[in-house]
Formats: C-alpha cells, sequence, structure tokens
C-alpha cells in the first residue's frame, strides 16, 4: 500500500493493522515528488519507465516556464488547499505557480486568516480542497467570508480546480500546471483545458445601486433566478439537502445568524446541492463545512416542497445520520444545540421544515 501525507490518524491504524507493507511518502517539493516517482518505478521494477514520466514533467514545465518567464506582471494569486482552517496550497504548488506566471501568496502550506487574505487582496482566488473535486462553493464561501470587496471578486477572478489536479503527488500535477497557466494568462494560454477541471465564479460581485429588475429580450437563466420576457426575475426552485443528526433521544438544531434571511430561524444542518452532486454527496460537504464532521449518512425519511412568502421555492430531502466522525463544531451558525426530540416544537424553525417537525413529534419517522 502506497499513502502520502497528510494522514488521517485513524486511518493510518487501520493500514497498519490490515498487515499489508506500507510505502508512507511525505513530499515537499517538485524535487520530492520526481524522487517519489523514482522509489515507486523501482518497487515495480519500472525505473526507466519512472524516468521517462518524470522527464515528461519536467519537459511540461520547462515549456510553460519560457512562455511566461518574460512578462513583468505577475498576478498575486492566493490558493487555498482547505477552507475551515484557511490552509496555503503545498510548496510544489508555488513552484507550478511560478512556472505559470503567477506570484504565489503566504507561506504554503500554512495556515492563515480571513482578514490576512483581505488585507493582501490577491489578483486572483483559487480554492482547490482536499476531496472536494471542483465542487467548492465558491459564492457561498466568499459571502460568509466578506469577501465581495477584493479585487478578485470585482474582477469575477475567483475559480475552483479540482484538487485531484493539484494536491496529489503525481503526474496529473502536469493538467494542473496546465489549468494555472490558462487561469493566470488566458491571453497565451487557450482554453483547451477541459472545463470539468475547473470552473468560474458565477457572476461578478460588483457593487450596483441599479433595481434588482431588469429588462431582458428574451427569457435567461442567471444564478438562482429565471427572467421572463418582461424582465423580471423569477426565483428558481432551489434543491436542498439537510441532516437529522441523532444522538439518543437528541437531535441536532443550527439558528442562524441575524445578518441572514429568515434571521435566528431554526433549522436542521445542510444546504444546497451543487451541480454534479448527489444528495448525499451534498450533505457529506456540507456537514463538513458547517459542522467538520464526517457523517454517515442514513436513509432518507422525508421528501418535501416548500414555496415562501417571497417567491423562492425550495426542493428538500431529509436524510438521518446515526454516527459520524469529529466533534461539532459551530462554523457557520448563531446557535448550535442537542434537544430533545419531543422539544422540537417549542423552537421556531423554518416554515420548509415544520411539516417535519410535527411528523417526528409524533414518532412516524424514526
Amino acid at each position: 500500500m502506497i499513502a502520502s501525507v497528510p494522514y488521517r490518524q485513524e486511518s493510518l491504524t487501520a493500514i497498519l493493522k490490515a498487515g499489508f507493507p506500507v510505502l508512507a511518502l511525505a513530499p515537499h517539493s517538485l524535487a520530492d515528488i520526481y524522487q517519489d516517482i523514482r522509489l515507486i518505478a523501482s518497487l515495480v521494477h519500472a525505473s526507466s519507465g519512472g524516468e521517462q514520466v518524470i522527464a515528461e514533467m519536467q519537459s511540461a514545465i520547462a515549456d510553460v516556464l519560457a512562455r511566461t518567464a518574460h512578462l513583468s506582471s505577475k498576478p498575486l494569486v492566493y490558493c487555498e488547499e482547505w477552507g475551515k482552517p484557511l490552509i496555503h496550497s503545498q510548496f510544489w504548488i508555488k513552484e507550478l505557480f511560478e512556472a505559470a506566471g503567477g506570484t504565489f501568496l503566504g507561506e504554503p502550506g500554512t495556515t492563515t486568516s480571513v482578514g490576512a487574505i483581505a488585507a493582501a487582496d490577491p489578483d486572483i482566488l483559487i480554492m482547490a480542497w482536499c476531496g472536494a473535486g471542483n465542487r467548492v462553493p465558491l459564492e457561498r464561501v466568499i459571502e460568509q467570508r466578506e469577501w465581495q470587496h477584493l479585487r478578485a471578486v470585482r474582477n469575477g477572478r475567483v475559480y475552483c480546480i479540482a484538487d485531484e489536479l493539484l494536491n496529489t503527488p503525481a503526474p496529473t500535477l502536469i493538467d494542473g500546471l496546465s489549468v494555472l497557466a490558462h487561469v493566470l494568462h488566458p491571453d497565451i494560454f487557450d482554453s483547451a483545458v477541459k472545463s470539468v477541471h475547473f470552473r468560474c465564479i458565477d457572476q461578478r460581485a460588483e457593487p450596483s445601486n441599479e433595481p434588482t429588475v431588469k429588462i431582458a429580450p428574451k427569457v435567461a437563466v442567471a444564478g438562482n433566478t429565471t427572467q421572463n420576457e418582461s424582465g423580471v426575475e423569477i426565483k428558481a426552485l432551489r434543491f436542498v439537502v439537510a441532516a437529522l443528526i441523532l444522538r439518543a433521544d437528541e437531535i441536532l438544531i443550527c439558528q442562524r445568524r441575524p445578518d441572514q434571511p429568515m434571521a435566528l430561524k431554526w433549522e436542521f444542518p445542510g444546504g444546497k446541492i451543487e451541480a454534479g452532486e448527489t444528495p448525499e454527496q451534498a450533505l457529506h460537504r456540507e456537514l463538513d463545512e458547517e459542522l467538520g464532521i464526517h457523517a454517515a449518512i442514513g436513509p432518507r425519511v422525508a421528501h418535501t416542497r416548500h414555496t415562501y412568502r417571497n417567491g423562492g421555492s425550495i426542493d428538500l430531502q431529509f436524510f438521518v445520520v446515526n454516527t459520524f466522525e469529529g466533534e461539532v463544531t459551530n462554523h457557520i451558525f448563531n446557535d448550535v444545540r442537542w434537544v430533545p426530540i419531543r422539544d422540537l416544537a417549542s423552537f421556531d424553525f423554518l416554515a420548509a421544515d415544520r411539516d417535519l417537525i410535527r411528523d417526528l413529534a409524533a414518532g412516524k419517522l424514526l
């Protein structure tokens, strides 16, 4: 078995208990990755193949570097490996940025803060969260961190790059380099990279005093709204997932912040299903982002649709969670509580949750 850092202690323990030989690697730089490729190649008696892979990687990096070396303007880029806490990407990614004609913000692999990044005001923001693929919720991250005023956001230069292209110390880094080069200098590097590997924030967050009703000659879709032929915005159906996290006879509930819509209402943890996600994948991501836990998603026990007075509609699925790893930590809510299921009716829940609350109190679902 071959593993690369960082390790989760419980995962490493399970691997060692399995009794297999383990090769544990800990690369820091591109030079370290080349040495690891040599080591793996020697173990499988393919040393010449390993040297060929290394030569191809070095050649690709040199080609990109040759095209960016003359540039006088090299944008300042914040690249994030993890969002809670905020962690700068690894040193080898800094090396790729330098080859692609960019300036890497911060110390690779270290933690930082929302305020520190805001103070630096980078030209470009890139999220490449470990295990998230290309599904980092860019718009939500910007809103939660109140980064709408940053130069990168105003200019629409906020990206999610599939983490396997940057965080995996392997030949796939060359595909990551191609994406980085295009993102940093689209005038030099064409858009031949596959869009599945990266995506950009949906809209530029530019301040405006214009009214929200706009004139449009035909139907157009933008974000979570649809414009009809008169230009009036109609809120589209949002697909949402929520977790009923149980502990004995208690259930976990969360309270919205005072600055959020429907302020101080109670709800169950969860959120929007992003494009390409299953409900279970979305719930895994949301529970990690909101509460810092890795949950075992159980069966779906309820499915409902609700239309609010402002015209917004949601399609809401509820899943049971009986077990999870990690300690529940409040990342985004005003309050988080374990409460007896029988007491749920005494809390001021969102309207979309009220039928579920009644059924839970009646013992119909669990």
